[in-house]
This record gives C-alpha cells, structure tokens and sequence, in this order.
C-alpha cells in the first residue's frame, strides 16, 4: 500500500469533532483497517514468521514511507491507549510477502513501539464510514450534513479550495495552479511525484499547516474529480460571477 491516499488518524477525528476511540471503533466494526506509516526508518523486533512463533529476539527494519496494517490483537491495544490518552504503544504490525517466481507466500508479525499521532493513519476509502465533517477549527463555508462528504475531509484545505475558486476560475487545472496565491500565513502547498496504486509516478498536492504533523494529501485525479461538487456548490451561491 502506498502513502498518496492517507489521513493522519488524529486529523480526521478532529475534523469531525469526534473522539479518537469512537474512529478507532467504528473502523474496527465496519471491518476496516488501521495502519501505522513509517516517515522514517525503524527498527521492531520480529514476533513471528507466519503461525511459528520465534524464541530468540530478532530484529526487523522497517523503511521510511512503507505502511502496513496493525493486526487485529494491536486494535484492542489501541483503543485502550486512545481511551488513556496515550501518545506511545508497541503496536503489532502484519507484513505480508510473496515469491511469485516460487508461488510461495506468508507474512511476518512485527512489534514496534511508535508515536501515535505521527505514525496512525487511516486509508482514504474508509472516510466514508465516519461522520461528516463538522465546522470546527474556524471552517464555516459549504452545506452541511451529508453533502460535505462529496468535500476535501480537512477544513482548512476545504477552505482554501473555495477562496481559491471564489477569486480564480473555476477550472480544476487552474484552482491547482493558483491554491498558492490564496494560503494564509501558516499554509503551504506543495506539489510533487509519488507512486500511485499501480507503481506509476502521478502528481499529489500535499497540504501543510504550521502545526502540521504530517500534511493533507490528496492525488491530482481525485482533486479534479472532487473540484464537480465544490463548483456545483458555488454555483448556488450569490457571486458576481454567477450573474454575468
């Protein structure tokens, strides 16, 4: 799995203005994972190959941007720790491999102890299981309920797409072009080549905040696509360029 479609677990929770434990929760019950995203390279020790567990104590590196899935043992570890506010836990993590060649396959179980509010993160896809966005942390503009699930789940990357189209045109390659022009002191955009689902390099616009832990990213194709419900939104509303 790569890292283009990620959400740090903490940001999405305090977009939605709920607790962290009812996230972790209700992922668990609609049967959905939780990840750990390594920024940079550490280091865990292997519990077991497979079903054999390992009686003498080996360590396994982990490299920076690979993520994987904590297994389903570490969940009920990790709502305790959010329900205790804790910022650190040792955190069992499944990582899967294969020899195509050989048609052979397993997984390794590694245990690492990690910083929560950097390293959980949650898939793109599984947004839709949660609450919708909530107005918090200053955002006020667009419909609520429902509809702003068809949005950008951070508020003030939200916010920023609709000042940019408010002054701009509303053509999606040009919002991209000039999102720039519009960011408040503490923001920054950036835009940059990563390595999408298939292994090919298409460009992610990346999101940072001055308290960002790790910033809002979001793959061009899905900011063209996402850019129909914010121009259909402004569409309603009372502007100059709605009357030419």
């Amino acid at each position: 799995m790569n890292d283009s479609e990620l959400h740090n677990f903490f940001k999405v929770a305090e977009s939605r203005n709920i607790g962290t434990v009812e996230v972790a929760e209700i992922l668990i019950n609609n049967g959905r994972q939780i990840y750990l995203h390594f920024i940079e390279e550490q280091r865990g020790v292997l519990e077991s190959v497979g079903l054999s567990k390992l009686d003498e104590k080996l360590f396994y590196s982990l490299e920076s941007g690979k993520v994987y899935p904590i297994t389903p043992e570490s969940r009920i570890d990790l709502v305790n720790a959010l329900r205790n506010k804790k910022k650190k836990l040792e955190l069992k993590i499944r990582i899967e491999w294969e020899d195509v060649e050989n048609n052979n396959f397993g997984y390794y179980i590694v245990k690492i102890k990690v910083n929560l509010k950097l390293n959980l993160v949650i898939d793109y896809e599984d947004l839709q299981f949660l609450p919708p966005l909530s107005n918090t942390g200053g955002a006020s503009s667009g419909p609520a309920g429902s509809a702003r699930a068809d949005f950008f789940s951070d508020n003030f990357f939200h916010e920023l797409v609709l000042r940019t189209m408010k002054e701009e045109e509303t053509d999606w390659n040009t919002v991209k072009r000039t999102l720039n022009r519009h960011t408040k002191d503490d923001e920054r955009i950036r835009i940059i080549e990563v390595t999408n689902h298939e292994g090919d390099m298409r460009p992610q616009i990346q999101f940072f905040t001055e308290d960002t832990v790790e910033p809002f990213k979001v793959m061009e194709s899905t900011f063209k696509k996402k850019l129909t419900a914010y121009r259909k939104y402004l569409r309603q509303l009372p502007l100059p360029s709605n009357n030419r």
